[in-house]
């Protein structure tokens, strides 16, 4: 590297933290709650999976909201289903669950319906639903809320109110009213800070550190489909003490920062959002699709211990939208968009295809944090009418999260014709807007043979594919083989530029110059036909892809392999 290399490469790791990128472009930060469209820079690399890949057998339901008791166990309740029994169904089951996902998990049914809450508005109407769950000082804690049934299910929350259990699940004393009414802050799910709340006192301090926290939206638990409620586009924070959790008159509710420091407020009216996201996803849905879902939804945050990060995972269920942040109140940025598609899901059991789908209620046990912090298992859910099934994701499941924490690197690599980076590189991780049969690993598996493609039920003004890695790289040439065409798609088209490559440096995705792609590009259904060497001008970065518009009537690409080189 050059003496000019490196200043030009410091000045853009520098800037990492000031920068990012969501599409194409990049949007700075605001001083209030940030917008979604801030982008994180604290990892470099994110993967999940696209299907649960660790079931409990013989557990039956959804939600599963949890917490990691003092005694070890696992404590995780349910909505809709049996829980660990093949009992009658129920609205809400308490459950314990031992094990991991390495050993295997095994579960045990403790409660169900109204020994774990009340149901306050009209029971004819409305039902519960268990929406969060903590441990501190041996005492587990249950939010249950009011949700719509019958007639527009799903999509009204007025009421919630939390239940305690001295005994780990077995017996539970409720409130004698509401906690929270009016719709506000009636989806509540709490801050998990480890086993027994540990790492609370030393991730806040003493002080702070001694209250429980709680995340809750206004209105509904995600979206609502018909719209006879407000769609959440807030995420709200409490807290209280930790000796007085059912106590509302004790609840004091985020208003804001002075100094640096959080204010905290009686009056649930003074409340401000700790993130606002009105990002909408599926705008453009193709005919007979249904979208346009905002991305605030009931999920869970973690306190990351190792990593010293917040992590806020929320779903719009075609898709996961997943936040981190230094401090419960902040700055929280997106860190992860996983488009799962809007059709065509396939079961975890499913003989043909790869499983794919997405889901609801997405948390991350603190149990199953791997010690570094960087490896982690999402529990979600996924329902298809008219009858859920297990093979759905309809039970206690769980899929790997794995994160790399970004650190600046020099790019260092020395030339070489035959190394491709895309087999070989840090942490190779796939990117691309969305890969329809979950074949992430065929573009880097030198089978060209193999191939996948990026129809997902929209229409999308651009598309790529490419990878992230943990460190930089210098490279002037990729090989793009794309896979298979069809009538209604695989190719990009010349709109917006055509096909081009970029680099990111420092989360800025930057075009290369110099760019020639031999032999050229057709542009339309035969491009499918040969493979394309795009050389550039030497560059760095620490991601690389092909991007443009795609081509056809479903708006999708295909590609069978991308290799990535540096020849010097």
């Amino acid at each position: 590297m050059t003496e000019l290399d490196r200043r030009t490469f410091l000045r853009a790791a520098t800037g990492a933290a000031a920068v990012g990128v969501v599409g194409l472009g990049s949007t700075p930060a605001s001083a209030s709650a940030v917008p979604s469209d801030t982008p994180s820079t604290f990892f470099s690399t994110v993967y999940v999976e696209s299907a649960g890949t660790v079931a409990a057998p013989g557990s039956d339901g959804d939600l599963w909201p949890s917490c990691w008791a003092d005694d070890g166990a696992l404590y995780s309740a349910n909505g809709d289903g049996r829980g660990f029994s093949d009992q009658p169904f129920k609205d809400v089951v308490m459950n314990r669950i031992d094990g991991t996902p390495e050993s295997g998990l095994t579960g045990e049914k403790l409660a169900e319906s109204e020994a774990l809450g009340n149901v306050w508005a009209d029971p004819a109407q409305y039902n519960r639903k268990p929406t969060g769950m903590v441990c501190v000082d041996g005492v587990l804690y249950l939010a249950v809320q009011d949700l719509k049934s019958g007639t527009n299910a799903f999509d009204d929350v007025p009421n919630a109110s939390i239940s305690r259990s001295d005994d780990h699940g077995r017996t539970w004393q409720k409130t004698t009213e509401a906690m929270f009414t009016d719709h506000r802050f009636t989806t509540i799910f709490f801050l998990d800070f480890g086993k027994n709340s540990e790492h609370a006192r030393h991730a806040l301090g003493p002080h702070d550190g001694s209250y429980v926290y709680a995340y809750g939206l206004d209105w509904n638990w995600r979206d609502s489909n018909t719209d006879t409620v407000p769609d959440p586009v807030d995420l709200y924070l409490a807290r209280v003490p930790a000796d007085a959790v059912q106590d509302r008159s004790k609840w004091r509710f985020f208003t804001g920062l002075k100094y640096g420091r959080p204010t905290w407020g009686k009056d649930i009216a003074d409340k401000v959002a700790v993130l606002h996201d009105e990002t909408r996803r599926f705008t453009q849905p193709l005919p007979g699709k249904t979208g346009n879902l905002t991305v605030i939804s009931q999920g869970g945050v973690l306190y990351n211990a190792p990593l010293k990060r917040y992590l806020y995972t929320s779903w719009t269920d075609p898709t996961w939208e997943f936040y981190e942040a230094p401090t419960p109140w902040g700055p929280w940025k997106r860190f992860l968009v996983e488009d799962f598609g809007l059709t065509e899901w396939y079961q975890m059991s499913d003989p043909v295809h790869t499983p794919k789908n997405g889901g609801y209620g997405t948390t991350i046990p603190a149990k199953f944090v791997s010690p570094d912090g960087r490896d982690m298992w999402v529990q979600s859910n996924w329902w298809t009418a008219p009858y859920p099934k297990p093979q759905d994701n309809y039970n206690f499941n769980l899929r790997r999260l794995r994160v790399t924490p970004y650190r600046p690197t020099l790019p260092v690599n020395q030339p070489n014709p035959h190394n491709n980076l895309a087999r070989t590189g840090a942490d190779v991780t796939p990117i691309q807007v969305s890969a329809h049969r979950a074949h992430r690993s065929y573009y880097n598996d030198g089978d060209r043979k193999l191939t996948e493609d990026s129809y997902d039920g929209q229409v999308k003004a651009v598309d790529f594919w490419g990878y992230a890695f943990s460190r930089a790289y210098k490279m002037n040439r990729v090989v793009y083989s794309p896979g298979t065409m069809a009538a209604d798609g695989g190719w990009f088209t010349r709109s917006g530029g055509g096909l081009r490559v970029q680099v990111r440096q420092a989360f800025r995705w930057i075009d290369v110059t110099g760019l020639k792609t031999t032999p050229s590009y057709s542009y339309d259904s035969t491009a499918g036909e040969k493979t394309y060497e795009l050389t550039f001008d030497r560059t760095w970065g620490d991601g690389v892809r092909i991007v443009g518009q795609p081509g056809g009537s479903s708006y999708f690409t295909s590609i069978a392999e991308l290799e990535v080189y540096y020849d010097g």
